[in-house]
């Protein structure tokens, strides 16, 4: 795949280590991104206490294979259950939430999270339709930063028309191409 590009399942679950004294702070639980600006904010990380943290992404040194590496210790901010419910993570919030255009046209729901490890890190929405669509590999990856509302409860977000030009129908196509990708048009599902 993409070289910069990684899978939310890939994260989610993998050891966060401190890269100055090389102590286990924990687990990536889910990560906090922006779904309006559609950038990674930072993790939520499960201490061994099992208590929540939180690592702004600019206190994060890389991804790897293996690990996530923070800059020390001192970079974790406890987090309340209340805080993480409320504000929106790729794994517990948006995956399953349902885009649709402000023209009314439902594009489908968010069926992957995928994260360009770039500065800033750029979100890419993959969007699943029905069952066939997905069957016949009909899915669409879009931007983060194209979202524009997300309902109080994550079930929907409306994004601009103008998205449905901008889809790709591959994620190298999205992340390599995209004046290719903003020449295909996906067909947006219509009321009926």
């Amino acid at each position: 795949m993409i070289n910069d590009v990684i899978e939310i399942d890939k994260i989610v679950g993998m050891t966060v280590l401190s890269r100055t004294t090389g102590n286990r702070l924990g687990e990536v639980y889910d990560l906090y991104i922006d779904p309006a600006q559609g950038i990674l904010m930072g993790i939520t990380i499960k201490a061994p206490n099992g208590r929540l943290g939180g690592i702004d992404y600019r206190n994060i040194y890389s991804f790897g294979k293996d690990a996530v590496m923070v800059n020390d210790d001192s970079q974790i901010t406890v987090l309340t259950d209340e805080w993480v419910a409320q504000h929106p993570h790729a794994k517990k919030h948006l995956v399953g939430t349902n885009v649709i255009t402000e023209g009314g046209n439902h594009l489908g729901e968010i069926g992957n999270i995928f994260v360009r490890l770039t500065t800033p890190p750029a979100v890419v929405y993959e969007l699943r339709g029905s069952l066939w669509d997905n069957l016949m590999g009909r899915n669409h990856f879009i931007y983060a930063a194209h979202a524009g509302a997300l309902s109080s409860n994550a079930e929907r977000m409306i994004v601009p028309d103008s998205v449905v030009g901008n889809a790709a129908t591959s994620l190298n196509d999205l992340v390599n191409h995209p004046a290719a990708a903003a020449n295909r048009t996906a067909r947006p599902k219509t009321a009926g």
